[in-house]
């Protein structure tokens, strides 16, 4: 096409920001994926806090907040686990190229703009979308992990990733049953 993707005069894809960016490549180890997981946790909390203010009162807002509690035990672990394995600060790839990236691979400016106006239903369901894929990054963390200790907390935080999956789900269902 000439002019490329700015030519395009046609229709346009809408919808919830792209999430599912890769961080973790086959030669990573244990300490950067642990350190680039605790960064990840501390957006993605930094984000259920922010929706739990645009949705006060409500009962989203309550789940919100839990998983705000859930993300930060979860830094708690991964920095436990990178302290055993590297001499470096966890936080050095939250200052860097995770700063502004959530566990789905979203920024969290377009999520936060995203999620302004949308209804519950939408941001449950990105919710969702991004626990699930906090799930699958810590299975795969725990498949390339050399170390047995940090594969067994990389399964831990997976097991507690599809439980924020359930709650997520649950609340979806009844206010769809509920007809919200």
């Amino acid at each position: 096409m000439e002019g490329g993707i700015r030519a395009w005069q046609g229709l346009t894809a809408e919808g919830p920001p792209e999430s599912g960016v890769a961080y973790f490549s086959a030669g990573t180890d244990a300490a950067d994926m642990a350190a680039l997981a605790w960064a990840l946790e501390e957006n993605t909390r930094h984000f259920y806090t922010s929706l739990s203010a645009l949705r006060t009162g409500s009962e989203e807002a309550e789940l919100f907040m839990k998983l705000v509690e859930a993300e930060e035990h979860h830094k708690q672990t991964l920095e436990s686990v990178h302290k055993n394995l590297s001499d470096e600060n966890v936080d050095r790839f939250y200052r860097s190229q995770a700063a502004a990236i959530l566990e789905g691979g979203i920024s969290m400016e377009e999520a936060l703009s995203w999620a302004d106006d949308k209804p519950s239903r939408e941001v449950l369901a990105e919710s969702m979308g991004m626990e699930a894929n906090a799930y699958d990054r810590y299975l795969k963390m725990a498949d390339i992990s050399k170390s047995e200790d940090s594969r067994d907390v990389f399964l831990a935080i997976a097991r507690e990733e599809k439980g924020h999956l359930r709650k997520l789900s649950n609340l979806l269902d009844d206010m769809v049953r509920e007809g919200g």
